[in-house]
């Protein structure tokens, strides 16, 4: 059994966590993979650094791989592909200057740059997260890093009068190409792959009706938007008779019902929460701003006279079933399972409020209290 404190509310996408641990950690290791052929270089090879300074900078560039290693393992919002959190924009820009800076450092301390321009290829791992995990501007940054080391590299090679120009200028080329020319490919590959899964996503997770959520997009808004120790207060507003707006005026009349009534909850509940069509004329609003009950059942009630406006050609109203999830029941439930226990609790007070005579609000429990 996966234990509670792994099942609570993060701003991690739900579909990803096994992706994002299996990248972060393959990542990890290679961070500390760069380390073994420089440790080859600097322990027994005369191509490496000098003894003295240079060896000692560049034994501490090698160290360095194990916290950032350990960094990366532990940082799972740098690796999530799709749903990007705010802050991975500078994590990714971090990650990226450190391995293009410290990469740098260290071959431009070998002795032999001839070596040192095959060391060049490591940039092209560099190039594969920076591909899919950063944005423009570590692009642009990492280009123009590698380019400027990898030339700079090749002009010190062919400074050794024993050197062939021509085939250096080659691999130099070669590598950048290997480097950059892929990772520019790579780069626009995935952002279109990106903005179309985001499409296709944003299209399965909304509404076409009424352009609201549906219960899918519903679960992952909640995820995104809800802390653990915020109370969720959940309203089920259900169309009064709305059966026989469609027998008296059609169909297309009905769907305008539908389409105006999201309207009115959508800006009615704004910033502080989330409306949702949860099917047929029920619509399901999540209140993620904390509140208690007589607020939330305060809310309800100006969320049903916000609806009713009398000189509509068919006036609407609402039954409104209202229900809170408190803190405790969310650190034991994952969000499916809190959204679909705050609905049923809601469903029980909405069906109180039509067997009360419809357009009034019912709270499950006791909202005073």
């Amino acid at each position: 059994m996966t234990p509670p404190a792994d099942r609570r509310f993060t701003k991690d996408t739900p579909d990803q966590p096994a992706i994002v641990d299996l990248v972060r950690r393959r990542i990890a290791v290679l961070i500390t993979a760069f380390a073994i052929p420089g440790a080859l270089l600097v322990l027994s090879s005369s191509a490496g650094p000098a003894p003295g300074p240079p060896r000692v900078a560049a034994i501490a560039i090698l160290a360095s791989t194990v916290p950032v290693s350990l960094v990366v393992y532990r940082t799972r919002t740098a690796f999530l592909w799709f749903n990007r959190p705010s802050r991975q924009a500078g994590l990714a820009l971090a990650f990226t200057v450190y391995a293009d800076v410290g990469t740098a450092a260290f071959l431009l301390l070998f002795r032999d740059q001839g070596t040192a321009l095959f060391g060049c290829a490591l940039f092209a791992v560099v190039s594969s997260f920076v591909a899919f995990f950063g944005t423009s501007v570590a692009v642009v940054f990492h280009v123009v890093a590698t380019t400027a080391v990898i030339l700079i590299i090749t002009l010190r090679a062919a400074m050794d009068p024993a050197s062939d120009t021509l085939a250096l200028a080659a691999a130099g080329v070669s590598l950048w190409l290997a480097v950059n020319g892929t990772m520019t490919v790579i780069s626009q590959t995935s952002a279109t792959l990106h903005s179309n899964l985001r499409t296709q996503i944003g299209r399965a997770q909304t509404d076409p009706l009424t352009g609201l959520l549906n219960l899918r997009g519903l679960e992952q808004m909640v995820l995104r938007r809800v802390d653990d120790d915020v109370a969720l207060g959940f309203l089920l507003v259900d169309l009064d008779h709305f059966k026989r707006v469609n027998d008296l005026h059609g169909h297309l009349v009905g769907d305008d019902v539908l389409a105006l009534a999201a309207s009115r909850l959508a800006t009615f509940v704004g910033d502080d929460g989330l409306v949702a069509r949860r099917g047929g004329e029920e619509f399901l609003v999540v209140i993620t701003a904390d509140v208690d009950a007589g607020e939330l059942v305060d809310r309800a009630e100006s969320a049903r006279h916000r609806l009713h406006v009398p000189t509509d050609a068919v006036p609407i109203t609402a039954s409104v079933g209202a229900s809170l999830v408190t803190p405790d029941d969310i650190a034991e439930q994952d969000v499916r399972s809190t959204i679909r226990l705050g609905m049923h609790r809601a469903d029980i007070a909405m069906y109180r409020a039509k067997s009360a005579g419809r357009d009034n609000v019912q709270f499950h429990g006791s909202p005073r209290g």
